[in-house]
């Protein structure tokens, strides 16, 4: 474990105060860090983007947040991306975050999408 649980709670606080501090009719886009290779099969120990990390509480590579707070639909104001699952790939490289898991880290944002190889596809709302 890297760190305690932390409340969701703060991350929707930590949300509020960015978007109240957005101009008007403005976007944001947080990305997460990327796996840094070592070589030619292993990696560094992953690091998350702390902006990305003190929106949400996600630790996961391949993740985004973007928010929009002037968009006319309420579930994509707030959105978190991640990416799919794939059992084969779990088996490797660890379990991955699911929608909902997300959406509890996180403290609930309003829509959680998932990312895959092929472009953006949106399951899980």
């Amino acid at each position: 474990m890297r760190y305690f649980p932390l409340q969701p709670d703060l991350f929707k606080e930590n949300r509020g105060r960015f978007v109240a501090a957005m101009e008007a009719r403005s976007i944001a886009i947080f990305v997460s860090n990327d796996e840094m290779p070592s070589n030619a099969d292993a990696h560094y120990p992953f690091r998350q983007n702390s902006d990305l990390f003190w929106l949400s509480g996600i630790w996961q590579e391949d993740s985004m947040v973007i928010l929009f707070p002037d968009h006319p639909d309420p579930r994509y104001r707030e959105v978190l991306v991640l990416v799919r699952p794939i059992e084969l790939k779990e088996k490797w490289d660890g379990r991955r975050l699911r929608a909902e898991e997300g959406r509890q880290i996180s403290g609930h944002m309003g829509g959680c999408d998932w990312q895959s190889a092929a472009g953006m596809d949106t399951y899980g709302r």
